[in-house]
Parts: structure tokens; C-alpha cells; sequence
């Protein structure tokens, strides 16, 4: 591990990467502070901590702090960047550590229902954003074709809505 995390963009304020879900604000800042110190593949593992942290009953963000560090320090030995993170930020960016279990105890205060339908939409939009990326497959070319569509399809999205209008039915 380097001696100071690299830190990513958290996206533009007021959203998440283009999320259309009901995070308010200042929560999405906190969020985004927090999340910036830790590569993609590390921050569901860092959230976690925290979560887990309001989950065992923390209910103030410094005991959320200081259960998700002694829980990365007990884990360091597990190898994942994001204990080791968690720990330096202890250190060196407490803030980003206390933002980050404002977060956690923002999202474990939500009901169930709607913290599984902001995931849903989330997993949706990340969806979407993908498949914008991607050529459309053969298939989805072939089955375009066979539904009477002989234009250009930019994208894997583009087709899949294209398929769907064609058949009668609003897009995934």
C-alpha cells in the first residue's frame, strides 16, 4: 500500500454519477468525500465497514469511526487496501472517516423498501450507463432485422429500446 490513498472524483454535486435518486445533498457530499479515497473495487468493502458499524448499534458517528477502525485494524491482516485505507484515514483525514458514518447512519435510518428501491435504481442507471458503451450484439441486430428495423444502431441500449418499442412494450 503507497502512503496516501489515491483519491478519485466523487462526481458532480447533487449527484452520483448521474443517479436519479432521492440522496439528499449534503449526504451525497458526504458520500462522495468518504468513497474518494478509495479505488472502485475497495468501497463496497469500505462502506461496509461502516454500515456494519451502525448495524452492531452505533448510533453516533464517532463510534461508527472508531468500530469500522478497530474492525479494519483486526482485518489488515486480510490484505484488502480498503482496511488499511480505512485505518490511514484515521489518521489523516478524520472528517472523511465522520462523513462517511453520517452516510451510513443516514442510509441505515431509511426503510427497507426504500433503500432497496434506490439500489434498484442505481443498479439500473449503472445498467444503462454500460450497455451506452457497448456495440449492440448480433443477436439484437438479427432480432431488429426480423422485427422489420433497418437502421443504425448506435449502442446495446439504443437496441434493446429499439426491440422493445418494436414489440409493443416500454424499454427495461
Amino acid at each position: 500500500m503507497s502512503s496516501s490513498p489515491t483519491r478519485t472524483p466523487p462526481g458532480p454535486a447533487g449527484s452520483v454519477r448521474g443517479w436519479a435518486v432521492s440522496i439528499p445533498e449534503p449526504i451525497l457530499q458526504e458520500r462522495g468525500l468518504f468513497l474518494s479515497y478509495f479505488p472502485p473495487e475497495y468501497r463496497s468493502t469500505a462502506a461496509n465497514c461502516l454500515l456494519t458499524a451502525v448495524r452492531q448499534g452505533c448510533a453516533d458517528p464517532n463510534q461508527v469511526v472508531g468500530y469500522a477502525v478497530e474492525t479494519a485494524r483486526r482485518r489488515m491482516r486480510w490484505g484488502s487496501e480498503a482496511f488499511h485505507t480505512l485505518v490511514w484515514l484515521a489518521d489523516f483525514d478524520p472528517e472523511a472517516l465522520l462523513a462517511g458514518a453520517r452516510w451510513a447512519l443516514w442510509w441505515e435510518a431509511l426503510p427497507f423498501h426504500e433503500r432497496q428501491r434506490i439500489k434498484r435504481e442505481r443498479s439500473e442507471e449503472a445498467l444503462s450507463r454500460w450497455m451506452e458503451g457497448q456495440p449492440p450484439t448480433e443477436k439484437q441486430r438479427a432480432y431488429l432485422r426480423a422485427l422489420g428495423y433497418t437502421g443504425e444502431v448506435a449502442n446495446r441500449l439504443e437496441a434493446s429500446r429499439l426491440i422493445e418499442r418494436l414489440k409493443g412494450r416500454s424499454h427495461v
